[in-house]
């Protein structure tokens, strides 16, 4: 049996429900926010009281599709991510499952676990490794973990490797109810939607993109890109497209930052540009999506779906390194506009997008992650 932590009545001809809690750093916009907001929506669509404990992390994040989602947000302006407010907060939830990353929020979920005992399950989105700060080392994470998941195969092998006393799960990104696909609209204009962080190490398409866009845009006169996301390179970005728009003499680029719901920018776009889970959005929106990050992939479809899928859309590797050929982008996007009419972009996009939908489904996921908390109980 699950620990009495206050648990909702079960719905009538399905298993009791959960309270679940997840721990984050905060609420900031990146790949592990992403992820709890996914999950956590998805487990709330399946009927388990769900929360989600995080430092404020100021006006533009998550918090607001949290709730639009049904999933109650602790929150507290701190310092680090274990103060004592938030802890307070979280136990008084009394979660029976605790869902946590590897690294940064794994401290707040320690003391959560230890105050509550309910069971922690840590996800590791990126390789396992040992960390000598205060209860963040792998030995830690091992010994006071119930189960350990990713979404990534090489990561999986990895952690399968440790062997630990408890499960390892792979389980995929819940993403296909968070996108909201539409029609793809005509080649012209031709939109271009870039969505990622905005870094030295995974964003040199991005910057080959933006430093040529003048000279793309005489090649495609209906050009127009957008740059959305935040991070260190943000107020270059917007010098350096205030110059290319001189250049052209229109405003065709924007700069956007950090955008907390990108399916009106899926919307407005012809073509996406991305890697890693915002690739997949890409795709689930029914856009042609050139995937890459530090790596090149390139039009995602179905017959390299799977690579796709393993390299993580060019996060962790693909055919090249693309700050030694960042001019791909650009070849690849007039490449797409001149064989527009002649390539089946229609279907291309159609069949990917029906290939990632099997793998990223929202209530598959759900249905997954209830799998493992029902072993976790023993029931």
């Amino acid at each position: 049996m699950w620990p009495g932590h206050g648990r909702l009545p079960p719905r009538k001809g399905c298993t009791p429900l959960l309270k679940i809690l997840f721990c984050c750093e905060g609420f900031l916009v990146d790949g592990v926010a992403s992820f709890n907001l996914y999950l956590s929506s998805a487990l709330a669509e399946a009927g388990h009281e769900v929360a989600i404990a995080g430092r404020w992390a100021g006006f533009n994040s998550f918090k607001e599709r949290h709730e639009r989602k049904g999933v109650t947000v602790f929150q507290d302006i701190a310092v680090t991510p274990v103060s004592p407010r938030l802890v307070q907060k979280a136990t008084g939830f009394k979660p029976d499952v605790i869902i946590t990353d590897s690294r940064r929020a794994f401290p707040l979920a320690l003391e959560v676990k230890m105050k509550t005992g309910g069971k922690l399950v840590t996800v590791f989105h990126d390789p396992a490794r040992d960390d000598r700060r205060k209860n963040r080392g792998l030995e830690v994470i091992r010994a006071q973990s119930d189960a350990w998941i990713t979404s990534e195969e090489p990561i999986f092998e990895q952690l399968n490797r440790l062997a630990p006393p408890f499960p390892v799960s792979l389980i995929r990104r819940p993403i296909s109810a968070m996108v909201e696909p539409s029609p793809l609209p005509p080649r012209d204009p031709f939109r271009v939607f870039c969505l990622g962080r905005l870094s030295g190490y995974k964003s040199p398409g991005f910057r080959a993109l933006l430093d040529r866009a003048s000279f793309l845009k005489k090649r495609i006169p209906s050009l127009e890109v957008a740059f959305a996301g935040g991070g260190d390179r943000l107020p270059l970005y917007r010098i350096e497209a205030m110059k290319q728009n001189a250049l052209a003499g229109s405003r065709f680029i924007r700069v956007l930052g950090t955008v907390t719901d990108p399916n009106p920018l899926f919307r407005w776009s012809t073509v996406v540009c991305a890697g890693a889970t915002s690739a997949a959005e890409g795709v689930l929106s029914n856009r042609p999506t050139l995937a890459f990050s530090a790596f090149w992939l390139g039009l995602v479809t179905e017959a390299n779906s799977r690579d796709a899928i393993a390299c993580h859309f060019g996060e962790r590797y693909g055919s090249f390194r693309l700050k030694d050929r960042p001019e791909s982008v650009l070849e690849a996007l007039e490449t797409l506009y001149g064989n527009w009419v002649d390539s089946g972009v229609e279907e291309t996009v159609k069949q990917a997008r029906e290939a990632l939908e099997r793998e990223f489904s929202s209530s598959l996921t759900a249905s997954q992650f209830e799998t493992l908390f029902r072993s976790l109980s023993g029931s």
